[in-house]
């Protein structure tokens, strides 16, 4: 099973006031309403004025794919349902969310998986990423010069209204993606570590 959660589908014109896309239509910060939860991701301090933006979350993805690419997106065993009738527990809610993201969180970069974040074929995951990073920090004058490194992908969930909480492993360390992302001025993904990785996908 391919769970490459790293793709949340993600939405991409967000003002630079608001959250989460569509906010209007979702409620303050896009939060889980009552008796269901949220997993989200985001990136960490990508800009000032936003300690974490945003990237997509659960369930919200699978809005935008078709039913028989549901497993590609939750994981096996995991549908849209399991996210409603949900009894308040943010300790539940954490260790649900931490089984449903622990597998993306190790996915390389480079792939070319259909996932939370990206839910469409034909770019790698990092592409697609660095194209989010380039909409915030097209007119930052260091990311035109020299691109940006290290960006840390966060994973928080939000249960029965309450506002987004980092997921932990049960000993208080946050959950992060494995791989920092590291991103070209011209907002195409490069590894942080110099090595080779897989710059097209099959069309």
């Amino acid at each position: 099973m391919k769970f490459s959660l790293l793709a949340f589908a993600v939405a991409v014109a967000i003002s630079d006031g608001a959250f989460c896309p569509g906010e209007k239509r979702n409620g303050k910060r896009c939060l889980a309403k009552n008796n269901t939860f949220k997993c989200g991701v985001f990136f960490e301090d990508l800009v000032d004025s936003k300690p974490i933006t945003w990237l997509g979350a659960l369930p919200d993805a699978i809005k935008k794919v078709k039913e028989d690419e549901y497993q590609d997106i939750l994981g096996e065993n995991v549908t849209p349902e399991s996210f409603n009738q949900f009894s308040c527990d943010p300790v539940a809610a954490n260790s649900r969310c931490y089984t449903m993201l622990t597998k993306f969180k190790s996915n390389a970069l480079d792939s070319c998986d259909k996932n939370l974040v990206k839910t469409k074929s034909g770019e790698t995951i990092g592409d697609y990423l660095c194209g989010q990073v380039r909409r915030w920090l097209k007119r930052d004058q260091d990311f035109q010069d020299k691109g940006k490194d290290n960006i840390k992908m966060p994973f928080y969930y939000s249960q029965c209204g309450e506002d987004w909480t980092p997921i932990t492993d049960g000993e208080g360390g946050a959950l992060y993606s494995d791989e920092e992302l590291c991103c070209t001025p011209e907002g195409l993904f490069r590894r942080c570590d110099g090595s080779d990785y897989q710059k097209e996908c099959p069309q």
